[in-house]
């Protein structure tokens, strides 16, 4: 079975599914991981590439593609939860909080390695950085699909920016 049937399959019968749904939604189609290689697309308009390979009005399903020394900025998801498995290399999950200004103020790192899951509960702010020499792919589940992403600069970036 194709990656794509295998996603369109499972994840059709979603509608509003808990975070732990949605983990186990991706868990159930492990088997056809080694097939998200060939749906990685190369960065574009972000420092990272980005393909959607399966929507509804419920859910999407993106394989992410973040070359090496290469991040995303640090985001929220709006009002969407994800589960996600790094399918190869590895990445650093910085989780943040905002500041009493609304500037994101570094909390703590996870190390993630090809194999893990990982989840962006709501309201989480992160960003994958990937540190190393090789390319991390990673495949992700959102519902619903991301529409109201913010993205937040940190205060170090904004002064310098000012001055």
């Amino acid at each position: 079975m194709t990656l794509i049937r295998a996603i369109e399959q499972t994840f059709c019968k979603l509608q509003t599914p808990s975070l732990d749904q949605l983990k186990e939604a991706l868990q159930s189609i492990e088997r056809n991981f080694t097939l998200v290689p060939d749906y990685k697309t190369e960065p574009t308009q972000f420092p990272y590439g980005r393909n959607v390979v399966y929507s509804s009005p419920h859910l999407e399903v993106i394989i992410i593609h973040i070359p090496a020394s290469r991040a995303t900025a640090i985001h929220n998801h709006g009002l969407s939860v994800g589960a996600a498995c790094l399918v190869s290399g590895s990445l650093v999950n910085s989780i943040f909080t905002l500041d009493t200004e609304g500037y994101p103020v570094a909390q703590k790192d996870d190390f993630i390695q090809a194999g893990e899951y990982f989840t962006a509960p709501a309201e989480q702010i992160h960003q994958l950085n990937n540190p190393f020499h090789e390319p991390a792919i990673s495949i992700h589940v959102y519902t619903p699909p991301l529409r109201e992403v913010r993205r937040y600069l940190p205060y170090s970036e904004v002064l310098d920016y000012v001055i």
